[in-house]
């Protein structure tokens, strides 16, 4: 009985089992890359749109409270655009459209991230400055609307 087991133990792999987990190995992958490249427009777009929601909800809906609570919801909001714009940028999507609107939406996020820092750091005895950048900060969210609308429109079409 010992030597059987101590025959069973030392058997080596032979050709067949070892062309089987190539082979195996090599089906498996080809698998997830024809799945991958092969992806709809539908199931990219919604990947890039849930991306695109979270970002939404990040950012204020209004500000207006007092400044020290204004400046820590816009800082707080930068850092997170800068988040949501690192997710997407790293995102693989293989619609050359819908990559468009990822380099598109991470420009976006990472404008009004900075923008939402200048508000913050703006020097608050400068009204011309704090007007400067307060209105910069609105232009660099009023370009989100416009791509939503452009990323809905392509991606509803049939």
């Amino acid at each position: 009985m010992r030597e059987r087991r101590a025959t069973q133990s030392k058997r080596q792999p032979t050709f067949f089992t070892r062309q089987y987990a190539v082979a195996l190995a090599g089906v498996c992958f080809s698998t997830v890359a024809v799945t991958h490249y092969n992806e709809s427009k539908v199931s990219q777009c919604n990947r890039l749109v849930a991306i695109v929601n979270q970002a939404a909800d990040a950012q204020p809906d209004a500000l207006g409270l007092t400044m020290a609570e204004d400046n820590h919801r816009l800082m707080k909001t930068a850092i997170q655009l800068e988040g949501y714009a690192d997710r997407l940028a790293f995102t693989d999507f293989s619609d050359p459209q819908v990559q468009v609107f990822q380099s598109q939406f991470v420009q976006l996020y990472r404008d009004i991230s900075r923008a939402s820092s200048a508000v913050v750091t703006a020097p608050t005895d400068n009204f011309q400055i704090v007007s400067q950048v307060n209105r910069s900060f609105i232009e660099t969210q009023e370009r989100e609307s416009p791509l939503v609308q452009k990323v809905n429109q392509y991606c509803n079409a049939r």
